[in-house]
């Protein structure tokens, strides 16, 4: 067996032991519910009742709900690093086949390859949008964001307990797209420095184009260069950080 799926194997088994990475990997499931089934009875509800039509904002709440998406599952990695550290295993790792890089390696691309999944289930199967070849940039965009989170956990926390309390940041980020289809323009530009506003902003250009508007491809560039930043730099303190 491989270094790399033993590593998988032993996430597995210990994703039972502990409810909050078991809520992490399959968290997005009743996302993907409410999108599916919820957001439509509100809206017959609503629409039955009031003026009130929510499948006007169905973009709004597609992006909302999908950018909560790889913050699960990058905070489910990001504890699996904290607690590894906690344990000395690092150190461990170091000397098996499997080695620092590859561990490190390891840790990133499986919440990366995660949160594209369920990102691309939820675009998909969630009735609220589709996924196109338009809204593809943003689906890149939205799989490093769960490393991105791991790293942000893994490179300031440190233990366990600071990174309970520093996931509370995680509302900042959905922030992000609330302030993008909600805030009037410039006022909404504030929100620019966070990731997932770009995220956003090639979500809703693509998903509103027939072809590929030249608007969005600065607008993936930009929110890609923002990312692989904050990926390098939150790498490299976690790197320099002692096992």
């Amino acid at each position: 067996m491989s270094p790399y799926m033993s590593l998988l194997r032993r996430d597995l088994q210990g994703m039972y032991r502990d409810p909050l990475l078991l809520t992490g990997l399959l968290g997005p499931l009743p996302l993907l519910l409410l999108a599916r089934c919820g957001f439509p009875a509100l809206n017959a509800t609503l629409a039955a009742r009031t003026a009130v039509r929510l499948d006007a904002y169905a973009p709004f709440a597609a992006m909302l709900l999908v950018s909560i998406i790889p913050m699960l599952i990058g905070l489910m990695s990001g504890f699996l690093l904290l607690e590894e550290r906690d344990e000395r295993l690092l150190a461990y790792y170091a000397v098996t086949p499997l080695k620092r890089r590859g561990y490190l390696l390891a840790r990133l691309l499986l919440p990366m390859g995660l949160a594209a999944v369920w990102s691309a289930l939820f675009l998909g199967g969630s009735g609220l949008t589709m996924l196109t070849a338009q809204t593809w940039p943003a689906l890149v965009l939205l799989a490093l964001e769960a490393p991105l989170f791991a790293l942000l956990l893994a490179g300031l926390a440190a233990n366990k307990v600071e990174g309970l309390a520093l996931s509370k940041l995680g509302g900042l980020f959905i922030a992000a797209p609330v302030a993008f289809y909600l805030l009037p323009r410039p006022w909404s530009y504030a929100a620019a420095l966070l990731p997932n506003y770009w995220t956003a902003l090639s979500y809703d250009i693509g998903s509103l184009a027939n072809g590929f508007p030249p608007h969005l491809a600065p607008a993936f560039a930009a929110g890609l260069a923002l990312h692989l930043l904050l990926l390098a730099a939150l790498l490299a303190r976690f790197v320099r950080r002692p096992d």
